[in-house]
């Protein structure tokens, strides 16, 4: 009776032992599978900005800057940064969450992991820097390269994943420039563009048109028959006395709504401040609204006048080659 006692508790851990080293495997088996499916799940995708090939007058206004570095005998070299924004929709969302942030300057290093289920937005600022130069601090550069609470952003040519925070600036237009301002209208060229709804399960690249978000100002100025002028415009200046050469400047600036300002047709009114001082210390000021358009250059030419019936005109000309004219004659 032992005998059976002892064999029917040996059968019977036996089975119990087996019963219990089966799911044991079979949870091994099932740790491998996911892993394998979860990486089948996942693509590299390579996001490729790239910009509307327009002939514009920004061509003309490079060629002849780079005429004039060779001129001086050195060459300026200029940034040419891309800030990128990538956005996860997962299949029972109802909208895009943060996922993940980056500022580069090599096109070829841009790409990031996605999985294959989801869908994913992406939004792209360029900046290329012109007559202004953009600051950085520590290391780190500003606006509009700031992220999460207005942090400064490394130029690290890679991604990071975050639920949390991005580059919040980058369709706005304040920008952090060398002279330490941060203005609204920074002489640098500005593209903009986004990608909605991309799957990577039916491609691993992404090409996103770039559309610029900037306009042209070509200002002309007589010097004053007496005194000085003085022109303000968009936080910006220049002077001119009885004595100064014919001002002839010419310049890319970018808007200060990146979003819209991409959109064909944008245009924006800006106000530009005449003040002429003369010689017994009269002071004569005008107030003039002039409109710019994207990708338009607006050459403004300002004179002035005394001892005539004070009053102005202007005249304003387009063309089909993104050139317009306004012309100021003040007389004061």
């Amino acid at each position: 009776m032992k005998r059976q006692v002892m064999w029917f508790w040996f059968f019977l851990c036996v089975f119990l032992f087996a019963s219990c080293e089966k799911p044991v495997l079979d949870s091994k088996d099932d740790v491998r599978t996911s892993s394998k499916e979860r990486s089948n799940q996942i693509r590299m995708v390579h996001i490729h900005p790239k910009e509307l090939r327009v002939e514009t007058f920004e061509e003309m206004l490079e060629a002849r800057s780079e005429d004039l570095s060779r001129a001086s005998g050195h060459e300026v070299s200029k940034q040419k940064l891309y800030a990128v924004n990538v956005y996860e929709k997962k299949p029972n969302d109802e909208s895009y969450s943060m996922y993940a942030y980056g500022l580069f300057n090599k096109p070829s290093t841009i790409a990031i992991r996605m999985n294959k289920d989801n869908l994913y937005k992406v939004e792209c600022l360029i900046v290329e820097e012109g007559d202004d130069r953009l600051r950085t601090k520590d290391g780190e550069y500003l606006l509009p390269f700031k992220h999460g609470n207005d942090s400064g952003t490394k130029l690290m040519n890679s991604f990071v994943f975050s639920k949390d925070e991005n580059l919040s600036h980058i369709t706005k237009g304040e920008t952090s420039i060398m002279d330490g301002r941060d203005v609204e209208y920074p002489r640098v060229t500005k593209l903009y563009g986004t990608f909605s709804d991309f799957s990577p399960m039916k491609a691993k690249d992404l090409t996103i048109d770039m559309r610029k978000a900037s306009f042209g100002l070509n200002f002309k100025v007589s010097p004053p028959e007496e005194g000085s002028l003085v022109v303000n415009y968009i936080g910006w200046r220049f002077s001119l006395t009885k004595k100064s050469k014919a001002y002839n400047n010419a310049a890319v600036y970018s808007f200060r709504n990146i979003a819209k300002a991409c959109q064909d047709n944008y245009q924006t009114t800006l106000n530009v401040k005449i003040t002429w001082t003369k010689d017994d210390g009269m002071v004569e000021e005008e107030i003039k609204e002039l409109v710019v358009k994207r990708n338009v250059m607006t050459v403004v030419e300002i004179s002035v006048e005394g001892n005539k019936p004070q009053g102005f005109s202007f005249n304003e000309e387009s063309t089909d080659m993104k050139i317009e004219e306004v012309k100021w004659n003040f007389l004061l």
